[in-house]
């Protein structure tokens, strides 16, 4: 597989000023290398949800395994200035703004109504804040494939459809979390239009355009671009109460995409989905953005379809403990009505135990929680803001949403 070495290592931490307002939009980050023939040095990137967290600090996260740097949110946030101006007109980045896009040929204009069928917008309730991102409509009865770290953690998904502006609340049927795709049921939906899917692959140098909600704006935009690479791979950080992920057999482009292009259309020239975007690199200031192959997402919607879970997809609904954590699991919010709330955790705590198995960091909580079922009651331990162990048994619920 071709890899491309930076020839210079990812930038120091660099600080996020939050907007006045007591929410903050943010990103986590995640670190991108090759896993055959070759490595990305600590190569920085972010999963595409745009997040709005109840945070007023900026939240430093540790690079993944192997990296010697420790990295931050890089992409600009708005009214900040740095963000690419680009033209309604089809226009690409100009002067600062095209140094910020790394000299890429990538434009970024609304979508137009051929790119925005079958395409659609979701927000996310979760334990932290609010999300938003994209999906891509399969059926016309409303099966949505989108990103699994779109709805991860989710407590309620509302999902619009682009070209009709029709809303409806969404039902997580199950998703694949190691390959980030998730499979949504839209309540009451019926005739929708849907995307044209792919059959004949994708090849470097082949031009592509990303459709995407975003920022969560509410309505789409399509940047274009070429694939530069294939079979790519990516180790996500996990933040905010979101798992760290290994995503390997990725499309690479020169797509400039960000925050809410999340499980939106990577479409080729004749306007059919070739793969959903994920990730953008932001480590250089050359633009990187990595979308999963749709041959890849369509192989576990069938799956969940199927009703059958194995190997790493899940079926319909996971035990749910309703806090929202960092890396290290100190709690920064706590779900109302939640088996968290009952146990009366707080925010401010740490968690300490499940039922008897310590857990360190965020991954040794999900696999724990990945074990048990809704209705398990459980020991939870925790320390207190005041480093007070605490300990309560109560009965998990179950995931509202993912």
């Amino acid at each position: 597989m071709d890899t491309t070495t930076p020839e210079t290592p990812a930038p120091a931490p660099v600080p996020v000023t939050a907007p006045a307002a007591p929410a903050r939009r943010r990103w986590r980050s995640v670190v991108a290398g090759g896993l055959a023939g070759g490595v990305l040095a600590a190569a920085v990137a972010v999963p595409l949800t745009w997040r709005v967290v109840a945070s007023a600090e900026p939240t430093v996260s540790p690079a993944a395994s192997g990296a010697t740097t420790t990295t931050t949110e890089t992409w600009p946030l708005p009214g900040s200035g740095s963000r690419p101006d680009w033209s309604a007109a089809g226009g690409g980045p100009s002067g600062d703004d095209e140094a910020a896009a790394g000299g890429t040929t990538a434009t970024e204009t609304d979508a137009t109504d051929a790119q925005s069928t079958g395409v659609v917008l979701i927000e996310t309730v979760t334990a932290a804040g609010e999300a938003a991102g994209t999906g891509l409509v399969l059926d016309a009865s409303g099966v949505v494939v989108t990103n699994y770290h779109v709805v991860e953690g989710a407590t309620a998904v509302s999902v619009t459809v682009a070209t009709t502006g029709g809303t409806y609340q969404a039902e997580v049927l199950g998703a694949d979390p190691e390959s980030d795709v998730a499979v949504l049921q839209l309540d009451g939906a019926e005739d929708l239009a849907v995307v044209d899917l792919d059959d004949d692959g994708v090849s470097v140098d082949e031009a592509v355009t990303a459709v995407g909600n975003a920022e969560g704006q509410g309505y789409l935009s399509a940047s274009t671009g070429t694939v530069t690479s294939l079979e790519e791979s990516i180790t996500t950080a996990a933040e905010q109460g979101i798992e760290g992920e290994d995503l390997t057999g990725l499309i690479q482009t020169d797509a400039y995409v960000v925050g809410g292009y999340s499980g939106g259309a990577l479409l080729d020239d004749e306007g059919e989905v070739v793969g959903i975007t994920t990730a953008a690199s932001s480590s250089t200031r050359v633009a990187e953005s990595y979308a999963v192959p749709i041959e890849d997402a369509l192989a576990v919607v069938e799956q969940v379809e199927s009703g059958e879970e194995s190997g790493t997809v899940r079926i319909g609904a996971s035990a749910y403990l309703g806090v929202g954590v960092d890396q290290s699991l100190q709690v920064g919010s706590v779900a109302v009505g939640t088996a968290a709330a009952d146990a009366g955790i707080e925010a401010g705590a740490t968690l300490r135990s499940v039922d008897g198995t310590t857990v360190a960091d965020l991954d040794a909580l999900s696999e724990v929680l990945a074990g048990l079922e809704p209705g398990d009651e459980v020991t939870l331990t925790w320390l207190d803001a005041d480093g007070t162990t605490q300990q309560a048994t109560v009965a998990l619920g179950s995931s509202p949403a993912a």
